[in-house]
């Protein structure tokens, strides 16, 4: 439960684009239910979404 409760954390730009299909190859629930950072910058690299 705690895993899923964590989910509330990501950077809402990374929920938009989870909702709309969006998602980088290879991102998975498996990998969202991991352990990430509460930062909003190191979330992006860590699942592949930072474009810098």
């Amino acid at each position: 439960m705690a895993r899923i409760l964590k989910l509330t954390t990501l950077a809402p730009d990374i929920v938009e684009a989870l909702i709309n299909g969006e998602e980088p190859n290879g991102l998975s629930l498996a990998k969202l239910t991991q352990t990430f950072p509460e930062d909003w910058t190191e979330q992006r690299r860590q699942f592949g979404f930072a474009t810098e």
